[in-house]
């Protein structure tokens, strides 16, 4: 009986162990994963025109398509992009119109994707 406790204890400790190792190595994985796969910035301009219908060919210039088919200017008046991080980036954009009005964007970048953060649209008074 002893001898059956025992082995009871050690597949126990065995199988806890080999759980353990699995959720490692998975999470190894993952991490290797999510560094090789952060978007670049042309991505994001990508994700921007699709997501917001915000088209910056120039950079510095950009149009956006508004509802009844017709395009106006944006200037974008600041701009962060953050590459250090090991597993995501962040992008933060503000655009200005003729009109004075805001529209600020910051989005983080990961899984080769970008994923909004803060969408924040401000009228000039």
């Amino acid at each position: 009986m002893v001898y059956y406790r025992r082995i009871q204890v050690e597949r126990r400790y065995s199988m806890k162990k080999v759980m353990q190792q699995i959720f490692l190595i998975s999470l190894l994985l993952l991490a290797w994963y999510m560094t090789t796969h952060r978007p670049s910035e042309e991505q994001f301009y990508a994700w921007l025109e699709e997501e917001y219908q915000i088209d910056c060919k120039e950079k510095v210039s950009c149009t956006r398509k508004a509802e009844e088919n017709s395009v106006y200017t944006l200037i974008e008046t600041g701009s962060t992009i953050k590459k250090g991080y090991l597993l995501f980036n962040t992008v933060g954009k503000v655009y200005e119109d003729q009109n004075g009005d805001r529209f600020t964007i910051k989005a983080i970048g990961v899984f080769g994707d970008y994923f909004t953060i803060i969408d924040d649209s401000s009228t000039h008074s």
